[in-house]
């Protein structure tokens, strides 16, 4: 695997009001499913703001595009995403930002 294929992504996430803690505890609890279940995901951080606790950031990396897509339309993340929105953790869309690495 080079360094250069992998792919790196920025994921941000808002809390709807009063709902930042129960993000939290889905998110969480998502990052130890995909830690298991991808061995193509190379790092899945999320973290929480300090300024702004009801803002949620991933950093994510991939072995490269392949695994990233097994990522995205991994079934898994499909009913997190489901439970986000029926729960109504989460105020609007992820904002996705897809990086590919320029060096090693």
């Amino acid at each position: 695997m080079s360094k250069l294929n992998a792919v790196t992504v920025v994921a941000r996430l808002r809390a709807a009001p009063g709902k930042g803690d129960a993000l939290a505890a889905l998110l969480t609890e998502q990052v130890g499913v995909v830690r298991h279940a991808e061995p193509g995901c190379l790092a899945y951080r999320l973290h929480r703001s300090t300024g702004d606790p009801d803002l949620f950031v991933f950093y994510e990396t991939y072995a490269d595009a392949a695994a990233f897509e097994l990522h995205r339309n991994a079934p898994y993340i499909v009913t997190y995403r489901e439970r986000r929105q029926r729960e109504g953790l989460a105020a609007g869309p992820v904002e996705v930002e897809v990086l590919q690495a320029l060096t090693g």
